[in-house]
């Protein structure tokens, strides 16, 4: 698959699943057309879904396009069942959609199975299940160029007409019913189908309301106010200083960390005498040490310290 084509995808995917609420993996109910078509054109089932719906895929069948299928094969005389066909993957791939549409179960018509599945209420047109329909055109016969034409159809042309009619009725059917992907195989492609018109005018609702919500609610501007506060509170209040450039430093995982010192032993302070008398006492004053101040201080001390002569 080219580059541009998987990118469109899976963005219409992408709408399905904002709009509609489809998830991984997809649910794809697949009709005998798509499977024949698929075989024809050498197609893997699984993997062909995947690209073209760009996400994980559960492929399912139904029981009354079972039917469809096994009434159109040739009945083995032996078993006096019909052949199983080479194109019907086995049910490990392929798992049955079981359904029930009437009180015996009995199959009803493929087109009326897959459109009840799609969309369960008559009145009310949803896609409940988030089914992806999967569905192709008839095969044709090969007809001979050189054969001159026939003025009159023959049972098989009326066949082929009605299988082509009635796989348009599908796919318009479907694209009635907002939100259902359709796939559909053309000349060896897989193709997904844009969006139908019924689908488009729901995504475009669904775009404007979150854009009228949006406008709708306020934005906060400041803070909440609370019980007893007024607006005059809030606008006598200073704007906050905007914070500068953060300065830049080394990496502090990087940096050597600095050695601890040991701490010098605190001098040891001696124990007040006296007791101060309340609050309002005075401190004591600071008693001044007497240094020793040399030799010279010694010798008046020493005179100081002889009696006086007494004159006659």
């Amino acid at each position: 698959m080219r580059a541009k084509r998987s990118k469109k995808y899976r963005k219409l995917m992408h709408q399905y699943e904002l709009t509609f609420g489809f998830r991984e993996a997809y649910q794809v109910l697949v009709d005998s057309n798509f499977l024949r078509a698929t075989d024809q054109f050498k197609m893997e089932l699984i993997p062909a879904l995947e690209r073209t719906v760009q996400g994980k895929v559960k492929p399912l069948l139904t029981k009354c396009s079972l039917a469809a299928i096994m009434a159109a094969q040739p009945i083995n005389p032996k078993t006096e069942k019909p052949y199983r066909p080479l194109f019907l993957p086995p049910p490990t791939e392929l798992p049955l959609r079981h359904c029930s549409h009437n009180a015996d179960s009995t199959p009803i018509d493929e087109i009326e199975c897959l459109l009840s599945l799609l969309s369960p209420s008559s009145d009310v047109k949803k896609n409940k299940e988030h089914y992806i329909l999967a569905t192709a055109e008839p095969i044709l016969r090969k007809t001979n160029p050189n054969e001159p034409k026939r003025k009159w159809k023959t049972e098989d042309d009326r066949k082929e007409e009605e299988a082509m009619r009635r796989s348009k009725t599908l796919r318009t059917s479907a694209r009635s019913i907002p939100g259902v992907p359709i796939i559909y195989v053309k000349r060896s492609v897989m193709v997904l189908e844009p969006m139908s018109n019924p689908s488009e005018m729901i995504r475009e609702g669904h775009e404007r309301g979150k854009f009228r919500a949006g406008l709708d609610v306020e934005p906060p501007l400041g803070k909440r106010k609370r019980d007893g506060e007024e607006d005059d509170e809030e606008s006598d209040e200073e704007p906050k200083k905007k914070r500068g450039p953060k300065v830049k430093g080394p990496n502090p995982l990087s940096v050597k960390k600095a050695k601890k010192r040991p701490d010098a032993p605190a001098p040891k302070k001696k124990a007040a005498t006296v007791e101060a008398e309340g609050d309002d006492a005075a401190p004591k004053p600071k008693r001044k040490r007497r240094h020793n101040k040399g030799v010279h201080w010694e010798v008046e001390d020493a005179a100081e310290s002889q009696p006086a002569e007494v004159d006659a």
